[in-house]
């Protein structure tokens, strides 16, 4: 009898320890995709079925461990929608019940400090309307966050740490404010929950958002494991392996981006390291068509003249050139006096504008084009003494002030002096979407390139009906 006793006591000591563990983003207050199959995992250190119960469907989903213990499971989700819903996770012995549990939208946010500042601002650097959308933030319904924690080690992480938070007026300091007014946005035209995902690190270079052999193709030099922690921000592949792969499982309808103020000073190869990190992610999460929405780095007084700019041109170029791919403007959202200031403070207009974009791309809802993109300038032909600019995404026109009917911000140069320009003035022109500029008549040849808010930091002056500003440009590429 005394062997059945200790094996009865070793059974049930090993009952007691027995316990599923979930990674840190399957918890409470989780927003899961709707109408989709989304994938649940974890591990359970009893070699026993897993059984998953939700609240939303009489099936029973069930799998089994791997010897290593480690499970993972697909389920189905209904429509989205404002209830609150549970899961029920079992083995042999452990109950793992996830509340509150919403269905709706998914959205992984990533960047580095634009994208990452929340609606406590930086020192120095508020949020507009900042108390405003706090003060609102209790009369908001169904919106969330999941806030990554920012990890640099060399040493990859199997889980991304964080916490699920609900939007609250005590709650909101957290959230990334172009994450939360892109998610108002859709809410006004889908009606359901929105999950945020905010994985991002201030500073970081988009080096380190991709992996080792991403960055070994189109590099010859090694990886340096040498930086120290207080350059963090500028080590390579640390945030692709602790902050974007562990989430990989974790179904999202899509992907904001905001980031490149880090490479601005060396835009040389950017277009081609985010087509690749568009390529690699679409890959991580198993999704060859994952809608990829940019962010257009904002003005600012960097020290070089124009490799801001040419940073911008290399984000629109992805953006154009790359499926599924889109990108929004900020050429209008920094005032001549916040010219220095790294973190402007409207982000509100750029969550507004990413949601027209995502409406439109993403969930195929009818909205006028000249809502979701900017005017972009398409070709030009010279009639005489006139240059007529032809621009798209502007059929109606554009923005005009009777007291300043020209715009500014237009250069231009000669064939026989191609690196020199000069100021000039644009006006509307013949058709609605033109604009003409007036070719100097006295010691001008021919034209042989045009330049709009082609520099660091330029403010917008050109703007369609719907109020969104011309991206920059060059008709100058690679000169």
């Amino acid at each position: 009898m005394r062997w059945f006793s200790l094996f009865v006591g070793l059974f049930w000591a090993l009952m007691a320890f027995s316990k599923i563990s979930l990674p840190p983003i399957l918890n409470d207050h989780m927003v899961l995709q709707q109408n989709s199959t989304v994938k649940l995992w974890g591990t359970s250190n009893l070699k026993k079925g897993i059984t998953v119960k939700v609240s939303w469907s009489s099936t029973w989903f069930q799998t089994w461990t791997k010897p290593d213990g480690t499970w993972e499971i697909e389920i189905f989700t209904p429509a989205g929608s404002f209830q609150a819903h549970w899961l029920k996770i079992s083995d042999a012995n452990d109950v793992k019940e996830l509340k509150n549990v919403l269905i709706g939208e998914v959205w992984l946010c990533s960047g580095q400090s634009n994208m990452a500042m929340t609606f406590r601002g930086y020192k120095n650097q508020p949020i507009a309307n900042a108390e405003q959308f706090i003060a609102d933030a209790n009369n908001t319904k169904g919106i969330r966050t999941f806030n990554v924690v920012k990890e640099a080690s060399f040493t990859p992480k199997k889980v991304g740490e964080g916490n699920w938070l609900e939007a609250s007026s005590v709650n909101l300091p957290q959230f990334t404010v172009v994450g939360y007014t892109f998610a108002l946005e859709l809410q006004k035209t889908l009606k359901v929950p929105v999950g945020l995902i905010n994985s991002s690190y201030g500073g970081s270079t988009i080096e380190g958002w991709l992996n080792a052999a991403t960055l070994e193709k189109i590099s010859t030099t090694p990886i340096d494991k040498n930086i120290p922690d207080s350059l963090s921000y500028l080590r390579q592949t640390v945030f692709f392996q602790n902050m974007i792969r562990p989430m990989r499982q974790f179904k999202i309808k899509g992907v904001l981006w905001y980031q490149g103020e880090a490479n601005s000073s060396e835009p040389a190869g950017y277009a081609q390291k985010l087509q690749d990190l568009i390529f690699l992610w679409r890959f991580t999460f198993s999704d060859t068509e994952l809608p990829f929405y940019l962010v257009e780095i904002a003005p600012h007084t960097y020290a070089h003249p124009t490799a801001a700019a040419v940073l911008r041109e290399a984000q629109s170029k992805v953006a154009l050139s790359v499926p599924n791919c889109g990108i929004v403007s900020t050429s209008d959202l920094v005032a001549p006096e916040l010219a220095g200031n790294i973190h402007p403070p409207l982000k509100q207009p750029i969550g507004q504008r990413l949601g027209n974009l995502a409406l439109y791309q993403t969930y195929h809802h009818t909205l006028p084009t000249q809502q979701v993109y900017s005017p972009r300038f398409q070709r030009y032909e010279v009639r005489g003494q006139e240059c007529i600019m032809y621009i798209d995404n502007a059929p109606d026109g554009f923005r005009t002030n009777p007291s300043a009917p020209y715009f500014e911000g237009f250069e231009i140069a000669e064939a026989a002096f191609p690196g020199r320009f000069i100021a000039v003035q644009a006006a509307l022109g013949p058709e609605p979407n033109t604009l003409v500029i007036s070719l100097p008549i006295n010691d001008f040849g021919t034209l042989s390139a045009i330049r709009y808010c082609f520099k660091n930091y330029a403010a917008a002056t050109v703007f369609n009906s719907a109020g969104l500003p011309l991206f920059p440009f060059r008709t100058d590429v690679g000169e």
